[in-house]
């Protein structure tokens, strides 16, 4: 029988992790999977994106290799802050990411971040600015007894 491996949810785990760091600096950012109401001055929202290509043979061939225990989650991180320094909220979060790979997230593995980028954007719901990141994690899964 083959091997079943179950992957964390990555979207909890990089709230947890990014509000314990956030906090760690004295940053009042709240860190959320779904904007509450009322909206947060100051706001990183993280989505797990896996529908934008990565355009490698995973992608180009459907086939993952050897490599099955990893997962490779691609998340959007939406920075915004109502003071107009989603910039700056950009450039804290991305150094956290940066600095956390190899290593654990909370209590998950993270073999490695690879920032795909960022974008300067606008809130299609409040029309105010706000900075996205894109990084491709590489995370262990967990192999079921």
């Amino acid at each position: 029988m083959p091997e079943r491996i179950v992957f964390p949810d990555i979207e909890a785990v990089l709230v947890g992790y990014l509000t314990t760091e956030l906090s760690e600096l004295a940053d009042t950012a709240q860190v959320v999977t779904q904007v509450p109401d009322p909206r947060p001055a100051r706001l990183v929202r993280i989505v797990r994106d896996d529908r934008s290509p990565r355009l490698d043979r995973e992608d180009r061939e459907g086939r993952r290799g050897s490599l099955l225990i990893l997962d490779r989650p691609r998340v959007r991180l939406e920075c915004s802050d109502d003071t107009g320094d989603a910039a700056g909220l950009a450039g804290l979060v991305r150094a956290i990411l940066a600095g956390a790979a190899p290593g654990y997230l909370g209590a998950v593995w993270c073999d490695g971040i690879a920032d795909a980028g960022l974008e300067n954007d606008t809130d299609p719901a409040t029309c105010t600015p706000r900075q996205v990141i894109t990084a491709d994690l590489f995370v262990r899964g967990t192999v079921l007894a």
